[in-house]
């Protein structure tokens, strides 16, 4: 498998060095689908005092790869442009690979500060990206709101890791986890403190005001990497400190359930009353996030399952849907829903892929975004009916604005502002038919994802 990683990631970058998007992705799509069939089976593969790795990070390192490239391939429009300034001598393309490696030390550090430090790490090239590629002037709002509401949340976090630091006298986890218990039964509000900066970047519906704002200012890159990678970054988290501190169902997890499921369904509501189309992908995120987290707090191994299945699942289609609204831009010049409508005359294969992407993502089968939801709901119905009713509306709801959203876009009059002689770019074709391919094969690898 290691030989197959590395023949791949080989010709990939040939592909991509010769600009040659078919066998580009092609390469991509055989070396992932591979690594996901033949993934070994082990709880926890500790490399050196700072480096592990298991399952689940192997999932968000392939995840990121993913994202990372398909986001590479989306954005060769802008990599491509003389006009495009650079940030400090940095190019775009290497501020998304800063975030790359960043994502990668994360998904595999076993020492707490490491993990701290690649947790804020990655903003700061998040913050360049908004701040110097983003396309109108509200992107200096954009950047500071992600940076204050992520950055002050983390820091009761940071305490939380020196304090264990202090008591255990290692930063190591394993080591932590060994020597000491820390069962927080008699201390849920010291934990849901600690735990605040996961939910802020998850992000939990009530602490999500710097998501939207940070959407519709980033350049593609930037929006398909933050709902790709980023936004994961809260649910692993969230994973791995429930594991460190063994907390249980309490007061407090109920609380925090039920404000992500209502939030959910808020933000369903929320996405039918937009009409900027990276906006409206944005809500829908909240959502999905949402259902993730109320899945991993009902404290059942499916449930985990399930969370760990709606993170990969979301963080392949959401970026494949704010590439559609950049093309749907590079049309009409304008993300406005109402603007860019009946492109099913000019464009049937576009109007096809926005087809397809909108059913999965509101979790048609046999798609990995519809087992997820199922073991979403499941697992939520086990632990209370209502929280499976809640679930179920959130489900429900997805489908209606995924319906309308791909009504508006695709049926309608013809726009005046829509420019019928724009050709439909070939990244974009080729990117969303292969993360389709593998989000229809991945409902075929489920114990891949049973971590």
């Amino acid at each position: 498998m290691s030989y197959m990683a590395i023949v791949g990631l080989a010709c990939f970058l040939w592909a991509f060095v010769f600009e040659n998007i078919g066998w580009t992705v092609l390469v991509l799509g055989v070396s992932v689908l591979a690594s996901m069939f033949f993934l070994p089976s082990y709880n926890y593969m500790l490399v050196s005092e700072w480096v592990g790795m298991d399952e689940m990070s192997l999932l968000m390192i392939i995840l990121c790869i993913l994202v990372t490239m398909v986001s590479l391939v989306s954005s060769s429009k802008d990599i491509k442009s003389e006009s495009m300034p650079k940030m400090g001598g940095f190019s775009i393309v290497e501020m998304v690979f800063f975030v790359c490696l960043g994502s990668f030390f994360f998904f595999q550090s076993c020492s707490w500060m490491d993990f701290y430090f690649f947790f804020e790490f990655t903003l700061i090239p998040t913050f360049f990206l908004i701040l110097k590629w983003g396309y109108r002037p509200e992107r200096l709002q954009a950047a500071t709101f992600m940076m204050l509401y992520t950055v002050s949340s983390s820091l009761p976090l940071f305490m939380g890791f020196m304090w264990m630091w202090s008591y255990v006298g290692s930063d190591n986890m394993f080591l932590g986890k060994m020597m000491s218990s820390f069962r927080l039964v008699d201390m849920e509000w010291p934990w849901l403190v600690m735990s605040l900066g996961f939910l802020v970047k998850l992000p939990v519906y009530g602490v999500h005001g710097w998501l939207p704002k940070a959407h519709v200012e980033a350049p593609l890159s930037g929006s398909m990497l933050l709902a790709g990678i980023l936004l994961k970054f809260g649910g692993y988290g969230l994973i791995r400190f429930m594991w460190l501190v063994e907390i249980y169902s309490s007061f407090i997890t109920q609380f925090i359930l039920v404000v992500a499921l209502w939030g959910g369904v808020l933000s369903g509501l929320i996405c039918m009353c937009q009409s900027d189309l990276k906006s409206l992908i944005a809500y829908s995120s909240i959502g999905h996030m949402g259902m993730s987290l109320g899945s991993l707090l009902s404290f059942y191994s499916i449930g985990k399952m399930a969370c760990v299945c709606v993170m990969f699942a979301h963080g392949l289609c959401s970026p494949i849907l704010f590439s559609l609204a950049a093309s749907s831009y590079d049309i009409c010049g304008s993300r406005n829903v109402l603007l860019g409508r009946g492109v099913l005359r000019i464009f049937p294969i576009f109007s096809a892929l926005w087809f397809l992407f909108c059913v999965l993502n509101m979790g048609v089968p046999p798609s990995l975004n519809f087992y997820s939801e199922v073991f979403c709901v499941g697992s939520l119905m086990w632990s209370n009916f209502l929280f499976g009713l809640l679930a179920g509306l959130m489900c429900f709801i997805s489908g209606c604005y995924c319906l309308i959203l791909y009504g508006l876009v695709s049926h309608g009059g013809f726009s005046s502002v829509e420019n019928s002689n724009t050709n439909l770019s070939p990244r974009y074709v080729f990117s969303s038919v292969f993360v389709m391919f593998v989000l229809l094969m991945g409902g075929f690898c489920l114990d891949t994802f049973m971590v």
